[in-house]
């Protein structure tokens, strides 16, 4: 998602368990090549881009912040290693903003560097889905290359974005129902706000996004409740995030959290298993896919701003 429409994936990378099925019941024809480490680039046909997101466990502020020599984030190696390889024209890679201050910094430029020797040139921002019309603080570092010295992009600044929101994608409603009483409904367009529709009266009952509803003791940024008129918390797969409505705290839908990251309507709500079978995805593992997934739209604003000479036919 959020890759133009007319291009062809030749394959993917992916061993979770319950994302393979999901991309099994989405994708059916792309091939998964599984365990990075184990890839033989040489069975993989050629591509123009390479897109992705390597593990950002041990590059997160929120985690032990054991870098690029973790266990998992090490992974972004194998990145490099599909660039040096394969030769791609561009890449897109995408990661946790902690991975700039992770390690003072050394381990941001320790990327930079092998996409420089690997002979790219890169563009990199930190973007915050806000700017594009979706209810959530979560802001990702993206680097974008180029093979040679060309810049990869046209100029995309955060005041473009923020001076543009009236123009953004409308979420006129978070939670839709027959039943009006059942509606959550987003403010401007941007929906900073759940609002919640509670009865007889129709008394309207601001609804405050809560960081984990059952640990008491957990915070992001500092906080565990927003004020009136913010955005979401980040989604994570560690954290489960529900709505204050000044009475009661109830936990948000799987189908909630897909809207908070500009997914389609139960994106994640059906898999296909390794013997073939449709099966339903539990409620947790929805929540871990949608927690660890990269919000499409900050892909297709990135698309549009890319000089593309070579595209795939």
């Amino acid at each position: 998602m959020g890759m133009p429409p007319d291009w062809e994936c030749v394959g993917h990378s992916e061993i979770d368990r319950y994302a393979n099925m999901v991309l099994r019941y989405r994708f059916k024809d792309v091939k998964n090549y599984g365990n990075a480490e184990k890839i033989d680039w040489k069975e993989v046909p050629d591509f123009d881009m390479l897109v992705g997101g390597t593990p950002c466990q041990d590059l997160s502020i929120s985690g032990k912040r054991a870098g690029l020599g973790g266990k998992r984030s090490r992974l972004f190696f194998e990145f490099a290693r599909a660039l040096t390889e394969k030769h791609p024209q561009y890449f897109v890679w995408e990661n946790v903003k902690g991975a700039l201050s992770s390690n003072g910094g050394w381990d941001f430029a320790r990327v930079l560097l092998e996409f420089s020797e690997a002979g790219y040139s890169v563009w990199w921002q930190v973007l915050d889905a806000t700017w594009y019309g979706i209810p959530q603080h979560r802001e990702r570092v993206f680097v974008v290359g180029a093979l040679g010295d060309e810049p990869p992009l046209k100029v995309l600044f955060e005041s473009a974005h923020a001076g543009s929101l009236a123009g953004a994608q409308k979420i006129e409603t978070i939670h839709r129902s027959r039943r009006q009483i059942k509606r959550i409904y987003g403010i401007n367009g941007v929906a900073p706000t759940l609002h919640r529709y509670t009865g007889g009266h129709q008394d309207v009952k601001i609804a405050i996004p809560v960081l984990t509803p059952n640990r008491m003791e957990k915070r992001q940024n500092g906080r565990r409740f927003k004020e009136n008129g913010e955005p979401a918390f980040t989604l994570t797969r560690q954290d489960i995030h529900g709505i204050f409505d000044g009475k009661t705290i109830r936990t948000l839908t799987p189908l909630e959290c897909e809207r908070l990251m500009g997914w389609p309507d139960n994106w994640t709500r059906y898999g296909i298993d390794t013997e073939g079978n449709t099966v339903e995805i539990s409620d947790t593992h929805r929540y871990n896919l949608t927690g660890n997934g990269v919000v499409p739209q900050v892909v297709s604003a990135i698309m549009e701003n890319m000089v593309i000479e070579k595209v795939m036919k």
